[in-house]
């Protein structure tokens, strides 16, 4: 049973984890994937058993995997093999996930755009249960996050993966189609402000874009480019990205006295695409 495992690679490993239920594999090596999998194994006694890779309880119905079905797997070259949803090298504190990747000069990129992932989420909600000025402040938090974020993908990583991806083209056109949509609803939500009546039911049905988009993102790209382009590279990445986030921020003459926060979409996006330039150079 184990000799069977061995003979498997790092990326079907991962595959074969996801397939039965257990996430968060993307950071681990080959001798935790493998002990990872024989305990996966191990769990198909009928009784709940802990997820391995994040603690959860599993109810062991995707964990009943033979030494057969691991055999047929490993001999499967021909298929392409799924790889795990990315995920932070190290844990961050709850609530404070895109602040402790943005503090550490060790992190990657992909490490950067997951906190990103995690806070998108957690604006969403603040706006929908604020009022007032707390809801304009959270949902000013949030335009300025998602502009961020996608200026930092579509310039950095999309490049990236579009090259070293399995078909890496159509996957980022996939991306970059739902990116362009998003935008336009962003700035569409930015024209009618938090009062227009319209406001919450197109802020739900933005979060319900972004989100599905996140989890695309994080299953078809980040997972790949982080088993498979070098961590100096990734970490380089994040340099330039933090370098451009700390310039964007910068308030400049032709902006309103409060900072580039409180401009359009598509103002704030110029400036980030023109600080990632210059952290490039």
């Amino acid at each position: 049973m184990a000799g069977d495992i061995d003979t498997m690679t790092v990326n079907q490993l991962r595959g074969w984890l996801k397939d039965h239920g257990v996430t968060g594999t993307s950071g681990m090596r080959k001798e935790e994937l493998v002990k990872a999998a024989v305990k996966t194994m191990r769990s198909d006694q009928g009784t709940a058993s802990p997820n391995i890779a994040t603690g959860k309880k599993s109810t062991g119905t995707k964990s009943t995997a033979s030494s057969a079905a691991i055999h047929k797997t490993a001999g499967d070259t021909g298929k392409k093999t799924a790889h795990a949803p990315a995920s932070p090298r190290a844990e961050a504190g709850s609530g404070r996930a895109a602040e402790t990747a943005w503090e550490s000069g060790n992190d990657d990129v992909i490490d950067l755009l997951l906190a990103h992932h995690e806070q998108i989420k957690q604006l969403f909600g603040q706006v929908a249960r604020a009022h007032g000025e707390q809801k304009q402040s959270a949902w000013r938090q949030l335009k300025d996050l998602l502009v961020l974020h996608e200026s930092i993908e579509q310039q950095l990583v999309h490049p990236l993966a579009a090259r070293r991806v399995p078909d890496g083209e159509d996957v980022i056109e996939s991306r970059l189609q739902e990116e362009q949509q998003a935008t336009e609803d962003l700035s569409r939500l930015y024209e009618m402000g938090i009062d227009h009546p319209q406001f919450d039911d197109g802020l739900i049905e933005l979060r319900d874009a972004v989100v599905e988009h996140a989890e695309l993102e994080e299953d078809e790209e980040f997972g790949y480019l982080r088993e498979n382009v070098p961590a100096e590279q990734l970490i380089g990445l994040a340099t330039a990205a933090r370098a451009a986030e700390r310039i964007a921020s910068r308030p400049h003459a032709d902006m309103p006295a409060s900072g580039p926060q409180n401009g359009s979409p598509a103002a704030i996006a110029d400036r980030v695409r023109g600080a990632l330039r210059d952290a490039l150079k």
